[in-house]
């Protein structure tokens, strides 16, 4: 096996790849994905965003963020307004149909989360947890690490 393989970026990449690819399959059936799932769940903690701001928030940038809004809005999950205060601002929103989408989901999310990490105690879960945080925080620039 080469570096790369052993490497921590390789292995949480690795991981998360797998992550997502076990929600997809759950979600398949209703039609969205575990990143638009995420667009979802923006929306439905913080309320309505422009797509810069929910870029920021899961990692992704505006074409990207772009694309997932037109499918979300193609399946009537989301609508996009102008801002009343910036008209050269788009706010994504969420329709009461994402919203029923979102809540219908969400116990999946926990399900799987739960199942891919049934193998750690719970002491090994929070030392996991606590440890990918410190490796973000110290990653992007931040004083604790």
């Amino acid at each position: 096996m080469s570096y790369i393989e052993h490497s921590t970026g390789f292995l949480v990449v690795r991981t998360a790849r797998s992550l997502r690819k076990a929600l997809d399959l759950r979600f398949a059936e209703k039609g969205i994905t575990a990143t638009q799932f995420m667009v979802l769940d923006v929306l439905q903690q913080e309320g309505n965003l422009p797509l810069s701001e929910i870029g920021k928030k899961i990692y992704l940038d505006k074409p990207a963020v772009t694309g997932l809004a037109d499918r979300l809005e193609k399946e009537g999950f989301v609508e996009r307004k102008r801002s009343l205060n910036d008209r050269r601002v788009v706010n994504l929103h969420i329709t009461d149909r994402g919203k029923a989408i979102h809540d219908e989901l969400e116990p999946l999310v926990v399900a799987v989360d739960q199942d891919c990490t049934r193998i750690l105690s719970g002491e090994e879960l929070t030392a996991f947890r606590t440890t990918l945080n410190r490796i973000w925080n110290h990653t992007n620039g931040s004083l604790e690490s």
